[in-house]
């Protein structure tokens, strides 16, 4: 005889898969995070067609030190951030374990510190000696 009573939960359905635009162009971050690039990288230019002359310096070193904050690779990894996670969230994409920490899997035959690497271990820089 069947129980009645037990009904099974219904299982939850995933959330629907992200789309990158609703995380590199819809977030107020990412409209001023784009406007700010696009801003620095015309400041940048027209930096560059000024006499050094005139160029200021300290705006000069500023503006070669923000070149790693707006740089396009920056940019995509910062805001492609939250999409990552919400690919994850999802269940399409999983993040795995990588090797254990005790020790690193390197192959023995490319690793210079490894004696069976051959003439690689060899051409090591604290094995190498001058001929004189």
């Amino acid at each position: 005889m069947q129980d009645v009573d037990h009904v099974e939960p219904a299982e939850e359905a995933p959330p629907p898969s992200p789309r990158a635009a609703d995380w590199f162009w819809r977030p107020w971050y990412a409209k001023l995070y784009m406007a700010l690039a696009l801003l620095y990288w015309i400041g940048l230019e027209l930096m560059m067609a000024t006499p050094f002359d005139r160029l200021n310096i300290y705006l000069a070193n500023t503006m070669v030190l923000l070149i790693f904050v707006f740089n396009p690779v920056t940019v995509a990894a910062v805001l492609g951030y939250g999409f990552l996670k919400a690919k994850v969230a999802c269940g399409e994409w999983v993040i795995m374990s990588g090797p254990p920490s005790q020790k690193p899997m390197i192959d023995p035959y490319t690793d210079p510190f490894d004696i069976r690497s051959g003439s690689i271990y060899h051409r090591h820089i604290g094995l190498m000696k001058d001929k004189h």
